[in-house]
């Protein structure tokens, strides 16, 4: 069953373009993921966890593999397709 995102949906303050903010899995920093499934590129599976929070999984290689053999809904880390993704990087 598809994740309905439609009250997490925001729009990209530099592009415009539908996203969505979830927290990482392995950071727990929050990321832009864009709002559209991308089954080609997409690498981040979304999930809600047990307290209702939107929650996001960048696959590893194998992970990947089997998420789209299973027909997981991927999609695609914002700083991947925003024009404008280097406004919003930290510096380090």
């Amino acid at each position: 069953m598809p994740l309905d995102l439609t009250r997490h949906r925001k729009d990209c303050r530099s592009c415009g373009a539908s996203i969505v903010m979830a927290a990482s899995t392995s950071t727990g920093n929050t990321m832009p993921v864009d709002y559209t499934p991308d089954p080609q590129r997409g690498t981040v599976l979304l999930q809600v966890n047990s307290k209702g929070a939107l929650v996001a999984g960048v696959l590893t290689r194998t992970k990947l593999a089997a998420a789209r053999a299973a027909g997981a809904e991927l999609r695609t880390a914002h700083h991947a397709t925003c024009p404008h993704a280097d406004q919003h990087r930290r510096k380090r």
